[in-house]
């Protein structure tokens, strides 16, 4: 497929008109990528009813809540594997079992896993599952659906027979050739991820030190060793993004994929998050290329914000 929105397009609406004689329920969670989230509302436009799993405090879908919204009518159910903004590894093994049991289709985008945890789509036992590859240091405006043997999907692209006649179009040839040498280094480079998860480490004691009050959001344990979102009381997350990219450190504050926007994440807010310490949040991602010392550096960058901050003259307007 060409690239992981449309690898998400592409399960969800085409597993959905596939089984649609057999129902038209879909279930997946209000942690999803908006790829998915936007996939589910315009199926429901189209007749097809959705049900949102909620997630924990750390970011978690129940295996159990799943099993109790299941119905004669579900035909699929979608769970990211690792989520894009604060980094909580789902149990993608168990909640594809329970969709198992009832004859229900299982989808995981694990766009953001792939690269930094072992993923294996037979090993999970997944019918479907979005990979994509400029997470993997791979070429932009590529990726791919898994579909294990079997499953039907409706095709959202008319044309030739291309790609078993599920997309109609003719291959990027070079782009799929960078994702397949791209994920082949990934998968031989997986090792080198512990590093990456003791820097990430570093940073957050780091941090802990810093700010009084933050706090980590999403799973302590279940989490990508490349991922730190934290809530920072009194820090606004947009200012602080401007204010260290102008020392040579990029972080975000919410979702990269609705930067600008002035919403709060629609990740934290499923966490409990009010929209004051939803703004008040950044995400930071580390990769194989980051060593102690620019961990070291983006501390001191952030202390140095603080005192900015606390000896700042602060201005009242006038009444």
């Amino acid at each position: 497929t060409g690239y992981r929105s449309e690898a998400d397009n592409l399960a969800l609406k085409g597993a959905a008109w596939a089984c649609r004689k057999r129902g038209r329920h879909i279930i997946t969670s209000s942690f999803e990528h908006p790829a998915i989230l936007a996939s589910c509302r315009s199926l429901e436009e189209q007749g097809f009813s959705v049900t949102c799993l909620t997630v924990g405090g750390d970011g978690l879908v129940d295996p159990e809540e799943l099993a109790g919204v299941i119905r004669d009518d579900t035909v699929l159910v979608s769970v990211m594997m690792a989520n894009n903004e604060v980094g909580t590894i789902q149990p993608i093994r168990e909640l594809a079992a329970v969709a198992h049991e009832r004859g229900v289709l299982f989808h995981t985008d694990a766009v953001q896993a792939l690269g930094k945890i072992p993923v294996d789509a037979g090993d999970l036992d997944v019918d479907m599952m979005s990979v994509s590859g400029h997470k993997i240091h791979g070429p932009k405006g590529i990726g791919a659906l898994f579909v294990r043997r079997g499953v039907e999907l409706a095709p959202q692209l008319s044309g030739g027979n291309q790609e078993g006649g599920r997309r109609a179009g003719t291959e990027n040839v070079a782009a799929i050739a960078g994702l397949a040498k791209a994920a082949e280094l990934a998968v031989r480079r997986l090792p080198e991820m512990a590093a990456v998860a003791s820097l990430r480490d570093r940073l957050e004691t780091g941090i802990m030190e810093l700010v009084e009050g933050a706090r980590l959001n999403g799973h302590k344990n279940r989490r990508l060793p490349n991922t730190l979102n934290m809530t920072l009381p009194g820090l606004r997350g947009e200012s602080l993004v401007l204010r260290m990219d102008r020392k040579g450190i990029a972080l975000s504050s919410g979702s990269a994929c609705k930067s600008g926007s002035p919403d709060p994440s629609h990740a934290l807010l499923a966490l409990g998050l009010d929209a004051e310490d939803a703004h008040c949040s950044v995400r930071f991602s580390l990769g194989r290329g980051n060593t102690a010392e620019d961990v070291d550096y983006v501390l001191s960058a952030i202390g140095e914000v603080i005192n900015e901050s606390m000896s700042a003259i602060r201005f009242i307007p006038c009444r």
